[in-house]
């Protein structure tokens, strides 16, 4: 698998284990994983995203969009309007505004009903290596569930790694705790293009 993208999460089974996997990781590096939030709510809408727009007791209005590649969509009264880029919320906050010029307290509500080609990665110890279509809101837990979990062979580490720019950044998590629920700081959220490796 390309390594595209970097952030190298390593979840040993003990500190031990974890000390030995993954490489010395600096507090800063460290504090870049812990701070970051998934795309949530909070979805992030791209080129290739197909929408539902809903405008209550206006069908001429309400219908499925795609999201062109110069990443606006087109609708009656308003014509062309950007969406990628934006979280859903702010999309349908906006279209709702540019739709006031012309109808009396619109009702707008925005959907996503398929998604552009956001992905993450699972390789390594895991009973399923793949390429995963990213769908917001993604935790660690939950990629190695998508991933049918760790085989039987896994030394119980798993590294993530995210590229920052120039730069590839990572993270050393024990994996023991997080499955017993006794860290759930530890459940990093990935963005798109995040390589995760078990061992």
């Amino acid at each position: 698998m390309r390594w595209i993208l970097g952030v190298c999460l390593l979840i040993t089974v003990n500190s031990v284990g974890c000390a030995h996997l993954c490489p010395p990781i600096s507090p800063a590096e460290s504090q870049t994983f812990l701070g970051v939030k998934p795309e949530e709510g909070g979805y992030i809408i791209n080129a290739g995203d197909g929408l539902q727009v809903e405008v209550w007791q206006n069908a001429q209005l309400t219908r499925p969009v795609n999201v062109r590649p110069d990443g606006k969509i087109s609708l009656p009264l308003v014509n062309d309007v950007a969406a990628s880029g934006q979280t859903v919320p702010q999309f349908q906050a906006m279209l709702t505004k540019r739709l006031r010029t012309y109808l009396k307290d619109p009702i707008v509500s925005v959907t996503v009903t398929s998604f552009s080609q956001k992905q993450f990665y699972l390789q390594g110890a895991v009973a399923n290596a793949a390429a995963f279509a990213y769908r917001g809101d993604m935790y660690l837990l939950q990629a190695l569930a998508m991933a049918g979990g760790t085989s039987p062979f896994a030394e119980g580490a798993a590294v993530i790694v995210r590229r920052k720019g120039d730069q590839f950044l990572r993270y050393c998590v024990e994996l023991e705790p997080l499955l017993a629920g006794l860290s759930m700081k530890q459940n990093i959220s990935l963005l798109p293009n995040d390589v995760v490796t078990v061992k």
